[in-house]
């Protein structure tokens, strides 16, 4: 059985792996991978993760906000529950979810 790891990471939406560029998740299970609501929350997950990395900002080449994200603690969690709540509504039985990332967020 395969496993959909829920991670966050820059240019990479929770579902991994996926099209950096038009999020498509590419896990290898089709149910997941052709899923368009599944597609669009995985991206809409990416572009709010990947917005709290700031390019020469603060002194730094790469800075992240975490103040911003932790703004934001809700919102994302509100994605992430959308996305396992998808998972678990398409899920045929040939995968299993790992989120590690709501807890994560959670503690925030």
């Amino acid at each position: 059985m395969k496993t959909v790891v829920i991670m966050l990471d820059y240019l990479q939406g929770p579902i991994w792996t996926s099209n950096p560029e038009t999020g498509r998740p590419e896990t290898g299970i089709a149910v997941v991978d052709n899923d368009n609501k599944l597609r669009k929350l995985n991206y809409d997950i990416q572009n709010l993760y990947d917005s709290y990395y700031e390019f020469d900002s603060h002194g730094q080449a790469c800075w992240f906000n975490e103040e911003q994200e932790k703004e934001d603690k809700g919102k994302m969690l509100t994605l992430l529950s959308e996305l396992v709540s998808r998972l678990d509504e398409i899920n045929d039985g040939t995968f299993v979810i790992d989120d590690r990332e709501t807890k994560r967020v959670e503690a925030l």
